[in-house]
């Protein structure tokens, strides 16, 4: 093991009990279990003879609407054909993922100003020591709360008497390769900003843009916004850890196992080309803004 990669591990251990002290983690876990648990039983009282049928639950009759105008029909029967579970979980999980990287962002930006990166890499640590502990700390804390939405969930479906599914599980494993890069991401925002509030920005506004783009990849949306987003996805799709998400989705529908590490990797992939333009990046502008 590497004297930089200890050091991170040292510093994220110790970061990830600070984070684990305060009660902003729990709170939003809560949070994010009450809204699983909501959409399950919300989901029970939208069955009848035919099946699942929105009309039957006002909050998911408005929620298949939104879902149906963002992304279309299609789209929202396949998300729910094994019941409320794989939406429910990321759903659950955004909270708690955003709560996260914000969180991580926004102190990184801090202590970055304030002169506490600095301060360490007078010792054994360097800047990329210190943004890899923050990558670590947010990877293990995003492992127990991904782990606890999956046990709720999984009690709740029992209570209602449904079964998860595998596309449950497999929405998982891609909830989980997906904050890969996005932590990345963060990270990267936080080192070139000039300060917390700049980095939160640019952090947000590239995730929205991700967003748009692969909503706007949906040919429900009107032809104009259709054909600017393909252009546009078709230069940032590379750059977008949603891009491979769907990619991964569609090897799942289509029982393409290859196409679903191809999406995996490439997601693992994209976050360690992230960390290494955070590693230069850092090394560039130095560790205090």
């Amino acid at each position: 093991m590497s004297a930089r990669l200890r050091v991170a591990l040292v510093i994220g251990r110790r970061q990830a009990n600070e984070s684990l002290l305060s009660p902003g983690f729990y709170l939003m876990t809560t949070i994010a279990i009450s809204l699983g648990c909501f959409l399950v039983a919300g989901f029970t009282t939208a069955i009848d003879s035919s099946g699942f049928n929105p009309g039957q639950s006002a909050p998911y009759e408005l929620l298949t609407r939104a879902l149906s105008g963002a992304f279309g029909v299609t789209f929202v029967e396949k998300l729910f054909a094994e019941g409320p579970f794989a939406f429910a979980l990321l759903a659950c999980a955004l909270p708690v993922l955003l709560y996260l990287s914000i969180a991580s962002v926004f102190r990184f930006g801090q202590e970055k100003g304030a002169g506490y990166v600095e301060l360490l890499v007078y010792g054994p640590a360097d800047g990329t020591s210190c943004f890899l502990a923050v990558f670590l700390k947010d990877v293990l804390l995003a492992a127990v709360s991904l782990a606890a939405l999956a046990l709720a969930l999984t009690a709740a479906a029992g209570f209602a008497h449904l079964a998860t599914g595998p596309l449950f599980r497999w929405t998982l494993l891609v909830a989980f390769l997906v904050c890969l890069p996005v932590f990345a991401y963060g990270i990267l925002c936080s080192i070139v900003a000039a300060n917390p509030s700049g980095a939160l920005a640019l952090f947000l506004g590239t995730q929205l843009v991700f967003l748009l783009v692969f909503a706007g990849s949906f040919a429900i949306v009107g032809a104009t916004l259709h054909t600017v987003s393909s252009v546009v996805a078709s230069v940032l799709q590379w750059a977008s850890p949603l891009y491979y998400a769907g990619l991964c989705f569609r090897a799942i529908e289509a029982a393409q196992p290859a196409l679903f590490a191809a999406g995996g990797v490439m997601l693992v992939v994209l976050a360690a080309a992230l960390l290494a333009v955070a590693h230069v990046a850092i090394r560039f502008a130095g560790v205090r803004a």
